[in-house]
């Protein structure tokens, strides 16, 4: 955590635009405010979160950073170039992704198959 804390001390932030994958809630909501906090624009990405996802743009915009909220499958390929689409059409680059986005299992080990284990990875 230490060194988490240390890069995102530098102002450098403020130079880019960051994609969070999965950034409506948790980790990811975590993350996007605080790389927001430091003057990065950025872009919230929900699969079915959206108020919440507006939500983590609003307190983003109140570091007076921008903030787009898109919603996306980043497990679908087609969903991904429309994400990206949308983020050169607000940003006009894209500088760095955080791939946050995924699932959990809360079966038992005992009963997962190779097609569960494929898409939680």
């Amino acid at each position: 955590m230490l060194w988490v804390n240390s890069i995102l001390s530098y102002p450098l932030y403020s130079l880019f635009s960051l994609l969070v994958t999965g950034s409506s809630r948790g980790i990811g909501a975590a993350a996007v405010i605080r790389l927001a906090e430091h003057g990065a624009d950025v872009v919230i990405n929900y699969l079915s979160s959206e108020k919440q996802a507006e939500e983590v743009a609003e307190k983003c915009r109140s570091f007076g950073v921008r903030a787009l909220v898109v919603q996306a499958d980043v497990s679908k390929s087609a969903d991904v170039v429309k994400l990206f689409d949308q983020i050169v059409e607000k940003f006009g680059q894209l500088d760095i992704v955080f791939s946050n986005a995924g699932i959990e299992h809360w079966g038992k080990p005992d009963e997962v198959d190779e097609a569960q284990i494929d898409k939680v990875c």
